[in-house]
């Protein structure tokens, strides 16, 4: 009889060795997870602590550095007793309604549009996609030129067809019918992508069979297509919050918050307190109000996604 060798087990690369249920990292692994970790840490971990530091903080501006002293939450306790919070949250909530809104349902309208027509797929998909990759600096100055009430192209049309000029920027329900254009123009076709991306996934066959069961056009939409893409429009919703949430430049360059505060959103009310007024703690402070919206929105993002997964696969 021929005796048998065995073998030793093959090592795996790198040197390093795995087991059942464990993970082994090899020293590749760390090194080149190491400039991300040292980004995470200088540019999150480092300015959010500070953050909160200065929130919990009276900050004074001396000799060109900060002096901190220990306020406790009296910052954000002034939050709920300043006169301008609620009209700030009204405007804030006025625009991000009206933003996510038209920008889900435009967006989604679009993609199932664009998921149906039989030609000019390819020249629509780069009109729609244009918007979005315009800095939002040049976005400013397109709209601006078009609202101008002196030399704005809006106003021409109007005068050219015999109606009336109007002060789009320069009136409170104008300016913020305004602001909710320009930020629906420019992140429409957001939504768009990530829902006609989901669309194109859809097995073909599926479609097929709602047509062959007589359903018609419509009937396939609403009860086929958009139950099996409701995840991502819950996605899309949940990233155009946080956005309007953080619209900044826009705003900014259009209207700087007025006419009044009639568009003074609560990143431009942040910025004004920080900037102008230097009350840098109490400026903290709402930044940290931010933080845990965010943080709000982000676990009603997760209980949404589980109870539409959840509900899906109860279906199957």
């Amino acid at each position: 009889m021929t005796a048998t060798t065995t073998l030793p087990p093959l090592r795996a690369s790198g040197g390093t060795s795995t087991r059942r249920g464990r993970k082994t990292w090899s020293k590749f692994g760390l090194v080149a997870l190491t400039p991300f970790a040292l980004f995470l840490l200088l540019f999150g971990v480092y300015p959010a602590i500070e953050l909160f530091r200065m929130a919990a903080s009276e900050v004074q501006v001396v000799q060109g550095g900060f002096q901190m002293e220990f306020a406790g939450l009296n910052n954000f306790s002034r939050i709920l007793a300043d006169p301008d919070t609620l009209p700030v949250l009204f405007v804030t909530i006025t625009f991000i309604i009206g933003a996510v809104a038209l920008t889900v349902m435009l967006g989604t309208l679009l993609a199932v549009m664009l998921d149906r027509a039989l030609f000019m797929k390819t020249v629509a998909k780069r009109i729609l996609i244009w918007p979005t990759v315009v800095a939002p600096v040049v976005v400013s100055v397109i709209w601006l030129l078009l609202l101008s009430p002196t030399i704005g192209a809006i106003n021409k049309v109007l005068l050219a067809v015999g109606l009336p000029e109007q002060g789009w920027l320069g009136e409170p329900v104008g300016a913020m019918l305004s602001i909710i254009a320009v930020d629906v123009w420019h992140w429409t076709p957001l939504v768009f992508l990530l829902v006609y991306t989901s669309l194109q996934s859809i097995d073909s066959e599926v479609l097929e069979a709602a047509r062959v069961d007589g359903a018609t056009e419509w009937q396939t939409i609403k009860m086929v297509v958009l139950p099996m893409v409701k995840p991502v429009i819950i996605t899309a919703t949940v990233i155009r919050l946080i956005m309007s949430v953080k619209a900044f430049d826009e705003m900014f360059l259009l209207t700087h918050g007025g006419p009044g505060n009639s568009t003074n959103l609560i990143s431009l009310h942040i910025r004004t307190i920080f900037f102008d007024r230097l009350e840098l703690g109490y400026g903290s402070a709402l930044g940290v109000a931010i933080i845990l919206i965010f943080a709000l929105l982000g676990g009603l993002y997760v209980l949404a996604k589980k109870a539409v997964t959840g509900r899906q696969a109860s279906n199957v």
